[in-house]
C-alpha cells in the first residue's frame, strides 16, 4: 500500500459545516420582499417608492451583489421597531 492510500485510509472524516469556526450570514431578503414584510409588520403605510428611496439613501442597510440588492433580516427587523416606535427617518 503506497502513502496516499495509507493517509487516505487513516484519515478522520472531513468536519462538517456546523463544526466550523466560519461566522454565519444573517438571512438575506430581496427588497420585495423586506418591503412586503415592513408594510404586514407595520400596517401598510409605507409606500414601496418611500422604501427602495430609503434603500438608495442608505436609510436601510443594503448590500448589493453585482446587479441584484439584499436587506439582511436583522436590519429589517430593526426598521420595524424604529417604524412602530414612531421614529422619524
Amino acid at each position: 500500500m503506497d502513502v496516499l492510500q495509507q493517509g487516505a485510509a487513516g484519515s478522520a472524516p472531513p468536519a462538517s459545516r456546523a463544526d466550523s469556526n466560519a461566522p454565519v450570514a444573517p438571512p438575506m431578503l430581496s427588497p420585495q420582499t423586506a418591503w412586503r414584510v415592513l408594510c404586514r409588520r407595520t400596517g401598510g403605510h409605507i409606500s414601496r417608492a418611500t422604501f427602495y428611496r430609503w434603500v438608495s439613501e442608505g436609510k436601510v442597510l443594503s448590500i448589493r451583489l453585482g446587479i441584484h440588492i439584499f436587506i439582511p433580516r436583522p436590519s429589517l427587523e430593526d426598521l420595524i421597531k424604529r417604524c412602530l416606535a414612531g421614529q422619524r427617518f
